[in-house]
């Protein structure tokens, strides 16, 4: 390990972890780095380049490299080494990546990372993960300099502002890395199995909708939507409603009671209503007879300023509080649940065929897209028989509730890892050599 000499945190430097153990070592972080290490490289020859859009949010690593000729002003890294996005929105938003992985000696990136490259002698993962930890991150952003709106993190903030504790042998730092990195690991196979819970849903979306039931198959006849099962009724949506749809209301809302609950476009994500965004307004008792909202009941997303939004929908699967009303920027849909298995149009919303169908109507208007109640009515759809709805549902909700379940292991790993990375990295939590 670098010799490091314990000194007492000067005036006006950020003491990062106060209550460390009293035999930690006390240094400024860049004692532990080199910051932007000026690795030797060939201008103009081809290395690994990485640009910002390419490492994930939320300390989610890098997603892949491109190739470039290299310039002398980018930034340069190594094996092994962290890169901090300095710029905002970017450093809030945790674009911290360790360079696990490299196809080269080098790689250019960005000029808007801060490389930090561990001194010899201390572990490269400990390094990263306290650059990534609460102690460290949030402090450098709190320190971040320049005008509003381009607001960066200087490398004096490693240099010489924040100063760390460092156990105080290589052994302890690295039973510590090995842990965080094995939290890291279990946390990237969640996240991969997540993807591919993704995928075989959407292709059960495309198969289900399109070709129907395995194994059911009959022939198909032609339609304005493209070949459809034979058995199937062509209709226009509007036939299968309990009721017209119908626009909600615009007060004005607050984000905290009192008042009556009112689902707005927060609340429709993934296919769902939800009523952990709700907001507050002031409007009487017919008003809210008039604009009620209902478990069960359908919202589609009728204007906004990307396309893509536009006319997504969220199926509302819990009870809203009492007198919950919805937003104008919604249209409520409800319905007959005589001909509709329940789940089954919530589920075609979230195929990519129709999503495509049902966007194509939307206008745009001084740059907002914009859809009505006439043209979800009379969107076309192939409906099946119920006992059809009702299998297809049910394979559906098994796809969604194997992603729920992956998401619910995913979100406790990462709050294993922040206490991981809180109580490790302060000593809080010692681990046995």
């Amino acid at each position: 390990m670098t010799p490091i000499v314990t000194k007492e945190v000067p005036r006006g430097r950020v003491d990062c972890h106060p209550d460390s153990p009293a035999n930690w070592l006390k240094c400024s972080f860049g004692e532990l780095v080199e910051v932007n290490q000026l690795y030797p490289m060939e201008r103009g020859r081809d290395y690994p380049f990485l640009e910002m859009a390419a490492v994930k949010e939320d300390f989610g690593g890098i997603i892949e490299y491109d190739t470039r000729p290299f310039e002398g002003s980018l930034s340069r890294f190594a094996l092994n080494d962290t890169l901090f996005a300095k710029i905002t929105p970017c450093a809030e938003n945790g674009k911290v990546a360790f360079v696990d992985r490299l196809p080269a000696e080098n790689g250019s990136g960005s000029t808007e990372f801060i490389v930090l490259s561990p001194k010899e002698g201390f572990d490269p993962f400990f390094v990263h993960s306290l650059a990534i930890s609460p102690a460290i991150h949030s402090r450098a952003i709190s320190r971040m300099e320049g005008s509003t709106g381009r607001l960066r993190v200087t490398e004096e903030t490693f240099k010489k502002w924040m100063w760390v504790s460092v156990p105080p042998t290589h052994k302890e730092q690295t039973r510590i890395a090995e842990t965080l990195k094995a939290a890291d690991d279990h946390i990237r196979a969640l996240e991969e199995q997540l993807r591919k819970a993704e995928r075989v849903k959407k292709a059960l979306l495309q198969s289900l909708f399109v070709f129907g039931l395995p194994g059911s198959r009959t022939s198909t006849v032609e339609s304005s939507i493209g070949p459809i099962p034979a058995h199937w009724a062509f209709q226009r949506l509007g036939k299968t409603f309990r009721e017209p749809p119908y626009n909600g209301v615009s007060p004005e809302s607050r984000a905290n009671p009192p008042g009556t609950p009112i689902l707005n476009v927060s609340c429709v994500n993934d296919g769902l209503c939800t009523i952990e965004a709700v907001t507050y307004v002031d409007v009487d008792e017919a008003t809210i007879r008039a604009n009620s909202a209902q478990k069960g009941d359908f919202f589609v997303l009728r204007g906004n300023g990307n396309r893509n939004y536009v006319g997504t929908g969220g199926w509302l699967r819990e009870v809203p509080p009492e007198n919950c009303i919805f937003s104008d920027k919604l249209i409520r849909l409800r319905f007959d649940k005589s001909r509709v298995e329940e789940g089954f149009y919530p589920y075609l919303w979230q195929s990519r065929a129709f999503q495509i169908r049902l966007q194509s109507k939307a206008q745009s208007s001084s740059g907002l897209w914009m859809m009505n109640k006439r043209d979800i009515s009379r969107e076309w759809v192939a409906l099946p028989p119920k006992d059809e709805q009702t299998q297809m549902v049910e394979i559906l909700d098994s796809a969604s509730e194997n992603l729920a379940a992956l998401q619910a292991q995913l979100t406790a790993a990462r709050r294993v890892k922040q206490s991981l990375l809180q109580n490790l990295l302060t000593g809080k939590i010692r681990l046995k050599p």
